[in-house]
């Protein structure tokens, strides 16, 4: 009895955990593809200081994530996972209310980093289903997360961009409070603090924050990982300003600017949640290491036809590709990361591979707006491709960080 009922929990923290992931990432990317256009109402008019705001606002916010993850992820190991996810999605839905009240992009910008600092979902989710799910569905679970992230970053867009063009810009980050704090409540009444998780917290007191992080950064196939995250959030941040403003310029009808850069947005995070399902579970049988390749080349191959594009059709469709590609990668990485640290350290493991994401994202927009201001939008791609090129090459002729295969039992 006690063993069904501890694997009817995991189960049920697993899907309210997932639902309440998807309404928190819809919120967040809800609002996110229309900043340009929001700092266009706010006044500013030359489009390269708009990319130039873009930017800063994503760098910023991604830099006080970099900060802030560690640290609560590892207050997360010693305090509870519950309570860092609770924290993380009720301080976002404050932050979206304040978003749609801001009247400059300094205001914005402010809210963004404040944001950084106490957000966090995907972090503390990952670590609260990594201590509570069997070792032997831990591909699965974590797989199953990031379909929900793709999920809840391809319907984001495309809502806010329909809100946006409906009701107004501001009235979308409205929307997005409403829709975070309804996925709050659901993590508030439907998932518990696994069983697993008080000896991993006890064990987690015992042990200084600071050495525990020396330990794992003292891991060389960690390490190895975290460098690899790194570049590769580089090259995702890169087009952070440089999408919306090139979607513009290929846009024929100016009044439907915000739906269509929604839905070519939402398209490729809907391609790339179906293969963080598919792809994800076919790495347990294949090998991380020839699925991080594959994908890695798939990636690197479909930047460069992008800055040909000569349509929003055409851009769009390159990028369901590439969404293929991008989910693919996902769910081997976090895999490793959890496979790689002690069951009482997976926070603040999950915490060093996000900061390590984060700080790629703080520095990727900076680079992008800063080639797109000597360049062109195009131009930012053809960089991109080759950044993810010598990624790719890199990996293949080093080898990539292996972590343990897990065989997933037969269903039946």
């Amino acid at each position: 009895m006690g063993q069904s009922s501890s694997g009817a929990q995991w189960q049920r923290n697993l899907w309210g955990t997932i639902v309440a992931e998807v309404l928190t990432i819809l919120g967040f990317s809800a609002g996110s593809i229309l900043v340009p256009y929001y700092v266009q109402e706010m006044g500013i008019s030359d489009l390269r200081q708009v990319g130039a705001w873009t930017g800063a606002y994503q760098s910023a916010g991604s830099v006080a994530f970099a900060l802030a993850t560690p640290i609560w992820g590892v207050l997360g190991d010693r305090y509870g996972r519950k309570v860092m996810l609770v924290r993380a999605m009720g301080s976002a839905a404050l932050l979206l209310v304040l978003m749609g009240l801001a009247r400059s992009p300094m205001q914005l910008m402010i809210l963004r980093v404040i944001q950084g600092c106490l957000t966090g979902t995907p972090a503390a989710a990952s670590a609260l289903l990594a201590t509570g799910t069997p070792r032997e569905r831990l591909a699965y679970s974590l797989g199953l997360l990031q379909t929900s992230l793709l999920v809840g970053s391809s319907a984001g867009p495309m809502v806010g961009g329909y809100v946006g063009d409906a009701l107004g810009y501001r009235a979308t980050f409205f929307v997005s409070a409403v829709v975070v704090s309804a996925a709050t409540l659901l993590v508030l009444l439907a998932v518990r603090e696994p069983a697993e998780s008080a000896a991993a917290t006890a064990q987690a007191r015992r042990e200084g924050p600071l050495a525990g992080f020396k330990s794992l950064l003292g891991s060389k196939r960690l390490g190895l990982l975290i460098a690899m995250v790194f570049v590769i959030n580089v090259t995702y941040g890169l087009l952070g300003p440089v999408l919306p403003l090139y979607i513009q310029q290929l846009v024929s009808n100016p009044k439907r600017l915000a739906s269509t850069a929604g839905t070519i947005s939402g398209v490729a995070a809907f391609t790339g949640a179906a293969a963080a399902l598919i792809i994800g579970r076919l790495s347990d049988r294949l090998g991380h290491r020839r699925v991080l390749l594959s994908c890695l080349g798939g990636m690197s191959l479909l930047y460069f036809p992008q800055a040909l594009a000569r349509s929003a059709t055409v851009l769009g469709c390159l990028l369901g590709m590439q969404g293929f590609f991008q989910g693919g990668l996902s769910p081997s990485t976090s895999a490793m990361v959890v496979g790689g640290a002690p069951r009482e350290k997976v926070g603040a493991a999950l915490g060093l591979s996000s900061s390590a994401s984060a700080t790629g994202y703080a520095l990727g927009p900076m680079l992008g707006a800063l080639v797109m201001g000597a360049t062109t939008p195009g131009t930012v791609y053809l960089f991109a491709g080759g950044i993810f090129t010598l990624v790719t090459l890199s990996v293949a002729a080093s080898g990539a960080p292996r972590v343990r295969r897990v065989v997933l039992p037969q269903r039946h």
